[in-house]
């Protein structure tokens, strides 16, 4: 029987860490690894190879066998990074492109540390992006029936931005709206953001409420995640939709309103949208323009 448990913590603009354990029903010998560095950022253009390196050290005293495998982050609508683990080798995705010379399988004597080069090769096609691939490390410990063994697994997350024609990003905000919440009688404004582009990018986005041409108050938008790690900005990965939300700090009366929202996606100013709707007695709104897509009008770099 195998019982597995993984720690993980996520946050901040990069992500981090990539340390975790796993508890094995096997002999009672404490097996360790550590890998470095941790996080490896690269930046290339198709067609380029680009070497990297990395070191793994065999903390125990007595030589171990280690085995290599692959995995990579996925984000999900409220913001928040959960690893997926390839189910299959032969998967397709940029984990084919990285050669290691050390192979997936090696030894380390105790007490020592391996070098491992490794190579990125960028195919010519489909490939500009953002992309992330974490390479992991664990003990390849062998199967008896009684004991327990702490294997600890380490890894080096590699962040590969592959550059490509200078297009700017496509992204669309959706579904505005307002709801009150009724024990406290406070609103929140809630929208969809959807990254369409290849790019993974910080979002800045605040809305502008005004009634009666009045601006009232200016809502920051962040995401779950960004709200509980009291962060200024929403991370969003490539095509990947997000939503965000902010707590309006005043009471609202029913009558007509106008929202403006208004932000920055990975370094471009978005334009400003223009939304109408209706706050009825109950604090909730009805919208009438739904849908924007910022693909349809220039945008501006911010310098």
């Amino acid at each position: 029987m195998k019982k597995n448990t993984f720690k993980r913590v996520t946050g901040g603009y990069n992500i981090l860490p990539f340390l975790w354990v796993t508890l094995l029903i096997t002999l009672p010998i404490n097996a360790n690894a550590n890998v470095s560095p941790t996080r490896i950022k690269i930046e290339a253009k198709p067609r380029d190879k680009v070497i990297f390196n990395l070191e793994v050290k065999n903390i125990n005293d007595t030589p171990r066998d280690y085995k290599i495998s692959y995995s990579y982050y996925a984000q999900d609508k409220d913001g928040f990074q959960k690893e997926i683990k390839l189910e299959d080798e032969s998967q397709e995705g940029p984990w084919n492109w990285i050669k290691l010379d050390s192979g997936n399988t090696f030894s380390i004597n105790g007490k020592q540390s391996l070098p491992i080069k490794g190579t990125v090769k960028i195919p010519s096609r489909k490939s500009h992006g953002f992309h992330n691939i974490l390479i992991s490390v664990t003990e390849m410990t062998p199967s008896v029936k009684t004991g327990v063994t702490l294997n600890y697994a380490s890894g080096s997350l590699i962040e590969l931005k592959v550059t490509g024609s200078k297009k700017r990003p496509k992204t669309a905000i959706l579904n505005p709206i307002i709801k009150m919440d009724k024990e406290s009688g406070m609103s929140r404004v809630h929208l969809d953001f959807d990254n369409q582009s290849t790019y993974k990018g910080r979002l800045f986005l605040e809305v502008h409420l005004r009634h009666n041409k009045r601006l009232i108050t200016k809502i920051p938008l962040l995401t779950n995640q960004s709200h509980k790690s009291n962060m200024l900005y929403s991370l969003v990965f490539p095509n990947n939709l997000v939503h965000v939300e902010g707590e309006i700090d005043k009471p609202l009366a029913a009558g007509d309103y106008e929202m403006r929202v208004v932000g920055k996606f990975n370094g471009i100013r978005l334009r400003s949208f223009n939304y109408k709707l209706s706050i009825d007695n109950s604090g909730q709104s009805m919208v009438e323009d739904k849908t924007a897509e910022t693909a349809k009008y220039p945008l501006k770099k911010e310098s």
